[in-house]
């Protein structure tokens, strides 16, 4: 029990640092997917994104969530879900104020292997660290 209320207690602080996500902050924000392929072995199956984010705001931002779509040959709808993008460090995930920045190699989710067009919309930002790092 009490590990318990420690995980949510540290969930609860860390989602305080962080902050909300920002409405004002994601309107000055452009998202465009660049290329794209699927990589697995007919059983797991992923987006591999190449994404381009423009920062339009005077701040950095953070924590840039996408919601995914994929859709089949004639257009039908396959799979959706929810990524935030993603690097090696924590700074590789910033995009410094009025500045483009591009995250490859982004694993997005699982999808059918019939996924033949997907489509992204940028969901959330939030205000990054002061320095931009």
């Amino acid at each position: 029990m009490l590990l318990l209320f420690a995980f949510f207690g540290i969930k609860h602080f860390v989602g305080t640092i962080h902050g909300p996500p920002d409405e004002e902050l994601k309107r000055n924000v452009h998202l465009e997917l660049v290329d794209w392929h699927i990589v697995g072995l007919w059983v797991i199956n992923s987006p591999c994104c190449w994404v381009r984010v423009a920062n339009y705001n005077d701040v950095p931002i953070k924590n840039i969530t996408i919601r995914y779509k994929t859709f089949g040959y004639r257009g039908e709808p396959l799979d959706v879900g929810t990524y935030t993008l993603s690097g090696a460090q924590a700074s590789d995930y910033v995009v410094k104020p009025r500045s483009v920045k591009n995250f490859i190699e982004q694993y997005i989710g699982l999808v059918a292997l019939e996924s033949d067009m997907l489509s992204v919309e940028l969901l959330s930002v939030e205000r990054g660290p002061s320095g931009g790092h």
